[in-house]
């Protein structure tokens, strides 16, 4: 069976965790690309893991190395990475990492700690050491929980002190205002400091994440959904997408030295941390295409939404590892790759009942599609007229679905079409 320990049980039991649990749950965790990356880096450095010929382009760790870092890193692997290298305990990575799914897409977290210990388990102490090292990454500012913090995070990055900067940021409408006098009183700094400060923060986005520094993330694929004959939903893992490895069959006892058996005992966890993943993986991707078959077989449009709590508790699994799974992961169903995480999400009401919010983008995008080029819908009206339809939806989640979409606000629109 694959690992089912969540976020909570690496804190709770962080100690009797075995050496190759813990590795089996970091490679779960890690995306596709970094999935890949570890594992050939491994098996450059052990020479008893061996990836399978055909599963890496010519069988060489070092090719398919090459082969998977041509896609563009997301910001989830850039951030997976960066908490890698900070020395952290597994139970505070596991808390940084789980933090790094609960990203909006402009950087923003948008989930309290308190909710996310309700939900995992997890101490409130450890959710904030890894909100600490979620935000000592780059780019500056993410996993800020509102403005005043995003642009403390910016001000600390670009050099301020840290306390003056938590300060400045609850000072924001004098430092607006130009009010002089009362800022050098209440900071008790001089005044080219304080014109450095406003400086700085003049220059600074609203969120860690601009929408001119949107990109498309590239997400390899690593499950397919085919139709067969008959119409059923089939699910496979999609060959190359990670290596096939194996452990160079020897006999334990005849290894000479402490060094050669450490590799060995390396290369047993590698090899059954991938299985465990690809079970994982496969046991997800069997669940979504049974929930969402109409959608596969094309009887219907819509997702039917579900939420990751009610798929947890179908498959026997903690939330947060379901979580943590299929973040940053996708499946490949036609010509199309849908992130895994599109088919998990809380379901909004609708007019004909349950909506996915996958709907509810498209719908969105429809509206953008039909608007008039010199009147271009703002996030309001389209949560109006949305409301109209019977969708019960903020023009806060509007603005969050369109800026996940790539696309401009009102006034980037308009000033495009007008180009």
């Amino acid at each position: 069976m694959p690992p089912k320990s969540g976020l909570g049980l690496v804190q709770r039991q962080g100690i009797s965790l075995t050496e190759g649990m813990r590795q089996s749950l970091a490679l779960l965790r890690m995306p596709t690309q970094a999935a890949a990356e570890a594992i050939a880096r491994e098996a450059e450095e052990n020479p008893f893991l061996v990836i399978e010929a055909g599963t890496g382009g010519s069988g060489s760790a070092y090719d398919y190395a090459l082969s998977v870092t041509a896609a563009q890193e997301s910001l989830g692997e850039s951030l997976s990475r960066q908490i890698a290298l900070q020395r952290l305990d597994p139970a505070t990575v596991a808390a940084a990492n789980y933090l790094v799914t609960e990203l909006r897409e402009d950087g923003y977290l948008d989930v309290t700690l308190a909710e996310v210990a309700a939900d995992t388990g997890a101490p409130l102490a450890v959710l904030e050491a890894g909100l600490r090292a979620l935000q000592a990454c780059e780019p500056p500012g993410v996993g800020a929980r509102d403005l005043a913090e995003c642009l403390e995070l910016k001000l600390a990055d670009a050099g301020i002190e840290p306390a003056l900067a938590h300060a400045a940021t609850q000072r924001l409408n004098d430092f607006a205002e130009g009010r002089w006098a009362r800022l050098r009183r209440d900071l008790g700094q001089p005044q080219p400091v304080l014109e450095r400060i406003a400086l700085l923060l003049r220059g600074f986005g609203s969120a860690p994440l601009g929408e001119e520094s949107a990109r498309v993330d590239v997400v390899i694929p690593e499950l397919a959904v085919e139709v067969g004959p008959q119409g059923g939903v089939m699910v496979s893992l999609l060959p190359g997408a990670l290596p096939s490895v194996s452990v160079m069959p020897v006999q334990r006892g005849s290894l000479d030295g402490e060094k050669l058996r450490a590799l060995h005992d390396r290369a047993r966890r590698m090899a059954a941390a991938v299985s465990a993943r690809r079970e994982t993986l496969l046991m997800i991707g069997r669940h979504i295409a049974e929930v969402q078959s109409a959608f596969f077989v094309g009887r219907q449009e819509n997702i039917h939404p579900i939420t990751r709590a009610e798929a947890a508790a179908s498959l026997a699994m903690h939330p947060s590892t379901l979580g943590r799974t299929i973040a940053a992961k996708a499946l490949l169903a036609g010509s199309k790759v849908y992130p895994l995480s599109m088919f998990f999400s809380r379901a909004l009401n609708g007019p004909a009942g349950a909506m996915s919010p996958f709907d509810v983008q498209r719908r969105i995008r429809e509206m953008i599609d039909q608007e008039s080029a010199d009147a271009p819908l703002a996030d309001e009206g389209l949560s109006a007229q949305l409301n109209k339809e019977g969708v019960d939806i903020a023009r806060r989640t509007v603005a969050k679905y369109r800026k996940c979409m790539r696309i401009p606000s009102s006034f980037g629109r308009k000033r495009r079409k007008a180009k």
